[in-house]
Formats: C-alpha cells, structure tokens, sequence
C-alpha cells in the first residue's frame, strides 16, 4: 500500500475516533472534569488502539517504531481535547481543534515517511498564483462587506425607519431575524462565488442568485415586506457584483500572466 494511503487512513481513523465512536456522554463529561474526566481517556486510548492498528497493518516499520508513532498520536490527543475542554464552545474553536490534529497526524505522517523534508520546502512552491487567490478570498469577506455597508447606508437608515415605526405601531419589540445571520449568509454566498468562478463553473452562480430570489419572493405579497425584499436584493446584487469582479480578476492574473510559469 502507497504511504499516502497510510496517511488517509490515519485521518479516517480520527474521524472514525472523535465523531463516531465518541458518544456524547464522553463529551460531555470531558468538558466538566477536564482531565479527571475518565471518558477522555477512554476516547484516547479507542484512539490510539486504533492508530496502532493502521500503523501495524499497513506501515513497514517494526512494532517498537510503531510504538512511538502511536505515543506521539496519543499524547497529542490528549493534550488537544484536554485543552479544547476549558475553552469555549465556539466554531472557531472547533475548526482550530480538528485543524490541530490534522497538522499532527500530517506532521507525524511525513516523519515516519521520510518527507519532513519536502514537507517543510512546500514554501518554496507557492507562486503569485496562490497569493493570488488567498489575496481574493480574503477581499470578498469583511473589505466587501465594510464597501457594501457604505454603499447600501442611504437604504440602511430608511430601512430602520419603517422598522422603528412599525414595532411602535404593533408594540412588538420581538426579533425576527437572527443576530448576524445576514452576515454569515453575505460570507457563505460570495464564497460560493468566487469558487464557482475559479472552478469556470458560472451557470452554478445563477442557481445560486435565482434560488435565493425564490426564498424572498413570499415576501413581495405584503405591502409591509416590499422595502425589505428590495433592500435585500440590492444587497444581493451588490455582492454578487462585487465577488464577480474580483473573482474575474484574480482569474485573469491566475491564468494570463506570465510572471511564475
């Protein structure tokens, strides 16, 4: 079997480890006694018997290397979930943890394959055409929503009006919308833009616009949520110009200059 595969495996294994084979109770018994928790050793030690497992099957290493391989993978399981226990439950925070034990299996991985080496020299291969697109991820998050914050002011203060003038006439002081929701949605939907036009894949930016038209259209039949559906589809419209461009661009640098071939 190829060492990627040994890599692969490895990485089902840990998913296998914390999110199948880890019942809630263990989670939750971990984050209220920390490291007296016997569940985190007892999700530890499925971890390890596992990784073992793998290591012996299908590395080529003898029994005690294997030993060590499988150590390092405990013990810096144990530390990450032990450390993730007193933090908060936030995504970020989760997407750091399950980042972190990647980087260890990976790191472990091309140790014992042999690859540090080239491992640590991927530096070397990053061109302009990488930054290219990180610099263009980067642009269509927060800079496009602090452009399109200013752009859609004039709406936003009109916007807010009607809404102070309703809740006062219904005396409802209830919200009906998410706290952030609009932003992640704005985050999520440029992604899937600028991605679409990386991949040459434009047909699937229309879905996207008609699908969201689709969600908004129930509120053109009220006088009330006309404004709102207005403002949202200029918003709409907005990001997606926005995104659209910078994801032209950042193609055409990609794919047209010769500075990195």
């Amino acid at each position: 079997m190829s060492e990627i595969s040994i890599l692969v495996t490895l990485i089902l294994v840990h998913i296998l480890s914390d999110f199948y084979l880890q019942p809630n109770t263990w989670v939750a018994e971990r984050n209220l006694t920390h490291h007296k928790s016997h569940a985190l050793y007892k999700h530890v030690a499925v971890h390890g018997l596992l990784s073992f497992g793998v290591l012996a099957l299908l590395g080529s290493s003898g029994w005690l290397l294997n030993l060590v391989y499988c150590s390092v993978i405990v013990v810096s399981h144990f530390i990450i979930d032990l450390t993730k226990s007193y933090a908060r439950k936030t995504t970020m925070n989760f997407v750091l943890d399950q980042l972190a034990h990647m980087f260890v299996l990976v790191l472990l991985w091309t140790w014992a394959s042999g690859k540090l080496t080239e491992f640590c020299a991927l530096y070397q291969t990053i061109s302009y055409k990488h930054l290219t697109l990180v610099v263009a991820y980067l642009i269509i998050l927060k800079p496009t929503s602090i452009v399109m914050t200013m752009i859609l002011a004039p709406w936003t203060k009109e916007l807010k009006r009607i809404e102070e003038v309703e809740k006062a006439a219904q005396q409802d002081t209830n919200n009906s919308s998410l706290e952030s929701a609009g932003m992640m949605i704005g985050y999520l939907e440029r992604l899937l833009i600028l991605t679409f036009i990386v991949l040459n894949q434009f047909s699937a930016i229309g879905f996207l616009l008609a699908t969201k038209s689709v969600f908004r259209f129930g509120d053109l039949t009220n006088a009330q949520g006309k404004k709102l559906t207005e403002y949202v589809m200029l918003g709409t419209l907005t990001s997606f110009a926005i995104t659209i461009f910078v994801g032209l661009i950042a193609s055409a640098i990609v794919s047209s200059l010769p500075i990195g071939k």
